[in-house]
């Protein structure tokens, strides 16, 4: 079982990594980074010569704040910029390109550059499944996938999801399966295993195989899915983008597999849904596309649970988000007109992009969203509302936060 709670994360996580301050001030100052002019870490003569980042903040020996002062750094060091407060590090706000390639922590926080979170705008991200599993430090903070902070909400930290995970010797969602042991491990994207075995394969070349076995039209683990239908491509191919949903009479009449899944058209339990009039469970039904619009809103309106899934007509998703249903028959707040007209349509008090019905039906576009998987994981709050990606309740039916196989 693949453990992918929002607050799963890894106990590998450094204090230093939880402990850094959002908020720019410094109430949260971790005894592992040197504050001040002399944390602990990396501040005697033995620390501060041994060529070693002993505090793991990126700055090894007189190169550390923590240093100055210390009878192996002399004043002529790195370290002299730092004494009697006349140096290059003048105290100020740390929120420009100068201040944050300085390597001084300038508003005094005790994180320097990248490691402070004020420098984010300016140092990269580092907060998406393909980015928190390529093995660099994008963000320049010093920590670099799963061990970085802004990495423990993505689905690929929260257990056995990406290649290192699969290949370090550890029990990432305690299922009691190890590495290519756990069936999550033998996946597409996941070239450390082949089915229980390792590969061996070295990390220099993760990348360029991930990128073969998603883009080779190959359902290469036999789960039915294919390249960018599969979770484990989305979550480890950068360029994989998600599949769109075969659930619309266009869609499930083209003989087109649209979501990547294996099943084509009305094989597919996205085609076998109320207000579908292609499909009558398996069977295509042969459908004029001149005549969807009339058939839908004749199946959206005959008092008739089709699909059987205990909601009828416009109480339907299969009907009150299908394009080819028209207001007259299932009026409400889920068009792009009626989602930008400043009316409440359905009467609930919710007006346009403030209404469910228009920021979670896929076949409205004038509302920022976060629904996708790209939305769900590119670390921005795209609809505003103060919630970024999986910490976002739009998100959470997004393959970037669950861990079903749909």
């Amino acid at each position: 079982m693949r453990l992918r709670t929002a607050f799963s994360v890894l106990l590998v996580l450094t204090s230093a990594t939880a402990c850094r301050d959002r908020d720019g001030n410094d109430a949260g100052v971790s005894p592992m980074v040197d504050a001040g002019g002399g944390g602990s870490g990396e501040n005697t003569a033995a620390l501060c010569s041994d060529g070693v980042d002993n505090d793991m903040n990126g700055f090894t020996d007189c190169g550390d704040r923590g240093c100055c002062g210390v009878v192996t750094c002399p004043a002529e060091s790195y370290c002299g910029m730092f004494d009697g407060g006349t140096s290059m590090c003048a105290p100020g706000p740390e929120n420009t390109m100068e201040a944050c390639s300085d390597r001084c922590d300038n508003d005094g926080n005790g994180f320097s550059d990248c490691r402070d979170f004020a420098c984010a705008a300016f140092c990269g991200v580092e907060n998406s499944n393909p980015l928190c599993t390529d093995g660099q430090d994008n963000d320049g903070d010093g920590f670099i996938d799963c061990m970085d902070r802004d990495c423990q909400m993505r689905v690929v930290c929260a257990g056995e999801a990406s290649n290192a995970t699969c290949s370090d010797g550890m029990d990432n969602d305690g299922d009691g399966q190890t590495d290519c042991m756990d069936t999550d491990c033998q996946d597409e994207a996941i070239v450390v295993c082949n089915g229980s075995m390792a590969t061996g394969l070295p990390q220099a070349m993760w990348a360029a195989e991930v990128r073969t076995r998603c883009t080779n039209g190959t359902d290469d683990d036999g789960d039915g899915r294919i390249d960018c239908g599969e979770f484990s491509c989305l979550w480890n191919y950068a360029d994989c983008v998600e599949p769109p949903r075969e659930n619309t009479n266009e869609r499930c009449s083209n003989m087109i597999d649209d979501d990547l899944d294996g099943l084509v058209d009305c094989l597919d339990p996205g085609c076998q849904r109320e207000g579908i009039v292609v499909c009558d469970g398996e069977t295509r039904v042969e459908v004029p596309a001149s005549e969807y619009a009339a058939r839908t809103a004749a199946q959206c309106s005959n008092e008739i649970d089709e699909d059987g899934n205990g909601f009828t007509d416009c109480m339907d998703f299969g009907c009150t988000q299908n394009p080819d249903v028209d207001i007259a028959t299932c009026p409400g707040e889920r068009t792009n007109e009626t989602c930008s007209d400043g009316m409440d349509n359905d009467g609930n008090t919710f007006i346009d992009c403030r209404d469910f019905g228009c920021t979670r039906n896929p076949f409205v576009t004038v509302c920022a969203t976060e629904r996708t998987y790209a939305e769900c994981s590119d670390g921005m709050d795209n609809d505003g509302n103060g919630f970024v990606d999986c910490r976002d309740n739009g998100c959470m039916n997004s393959v970037a936060c669950t861990s079903g196989r749909m």
